[in-house]
């Protein structure tokens, strides 16, 4: 008698987990690393930590044909090394050590005809003064990797502002909606990066529409009308990317500073990419992993390289 009601309880449990789906609000908390993905590996770019809010407008507010409108706030670190971080011999760099500290405010509109536009703007810091060998020499400490070295040669500090489009639209999907395929398209201007490129994202799985997938960082909802359809998303997704590249800070140094550093590089005009990602969101979570391939960005003798990222995203505050 006492399994049963125990049976019971659980699931009913579960149902009330599986349906309270819709909620205002989302923090997320992303750890990208190459280590991730091979664990001796530890160049290029090498690490990166966000942290990201999500906050739903008010859909009663929204004009016919926008399904969704999504403000968000983030703040994050990305690192930079040359082939390795032991290296003490400036000779060898084929990609100057630096980092990029920064804060970001972004805007997210959905469409009813399966389009999305997002804006962002980033203000932050790059170069020595971003405290990425601060980071890194800790972090390797604490888990008792290898030494740092080669720190001394990174490029110099400057203020950072750059802006940013990206554009979504899907482009096929099957009736059953175990398979879509969406088109975008992106840019970004100012003395962070500076390209411009074209891709695509493949899922295969249980997922929602676009305003309301994990897939666009949609989940969250200002009442149940915009709330995510399904119970649950685990899908697969392959998203392939073509940039042509203008400026990129993080191997030419600062755009506006005559002292950029004793190492630069010129960027590659074109770089190729791919993101293999899997993602589960319920209710309140969403946990994902995708492993990014990058093709060389160095006009040298670099390699592409890999890196990963492990995100665990949490919802509140009920609509």
């Amino acid at each position: 008698m006492k399994s049963k009601l125990y049976v019971t309880l659980l699931v009913m449990g579960l149902g009330q987990l599986c349906y309270a789906q819709n909620y205002k609000n989302e923090i997320t908390m992303v750890s990208e690393n190459d280590a991730y993905v091979d664990i001796t590996s530890d160049r290029y770019y090498t690490n990166g930590f966000f942290i990201k809010f999500n906050h739903a407008l008010d859909h009663d507010r929204l004009k016919p044909g926008r399904s969704k409108e999504i403000i968000g706030f983030e703040v994050g670190q990305k690192i930079y090394n040359p082939f390795y971080s032991f290296a003490p011999d400036p000779a060898t760099h084929d990609r100057p050590f630096s980092a990029y500290l920064y804060g970001e405010a972004n805007f997210t509109r959905f469409y009813d005809t399966h389009q999305s536009i997002r804006v962002s703007g980033q203000l932050g810091i790059a170069g020595k003064s971003a405290l990425g060998e601060t980071f890194q020499k800790a972090f390797h400490s604490l888990v008792g990797q290898n030494k740092i070295e080669g720190w001394e040669y990174a490029l110099n500090s400057e203020p950072k502002l750059n802006v940013a489009a990206n554009y979504n639209k899907r482009i096929f999907a099957t009736n059953d909606g175990f398979f879509d395929f969406t088109g975008g398209a992106s840019a970004a201007l100012g003395n962070v990066i500076t390209k411009a490129g074209v891709g695509a994202m493949l899922k295969l799985g249980k997922f929602n529409d676009m305003d309301g997938s994990a897939a666009f960082n949609s989940l969250v909802s200002s009442n149940q009308a915009n709330a995510a359809k399904r119970k649950y998303e685990l899908f697969l997704s392959v998203a392939p990317q073509a940039y042509a590249v203008a400026y990129d800070a993080s191997l030419q140094g600062g755009l506006f500073i005559k002292d950029k550093g004793p190492i630069t590089f010129e960027p590659k005009r074109v770089v190729f990419n791919t993101q293999v990602a899997l993602t589960f969101a319920i209710a309140r979570w969403t946990a994902s992993y995708a492993a990014t391939f990058t093709t060389n960005e160095v006009k040298n003798s670099a390699s592409g390289y890999r890196y990963a990222y492990y995100s665990l995203a949490y919802r509140f505050s009920k609509s």
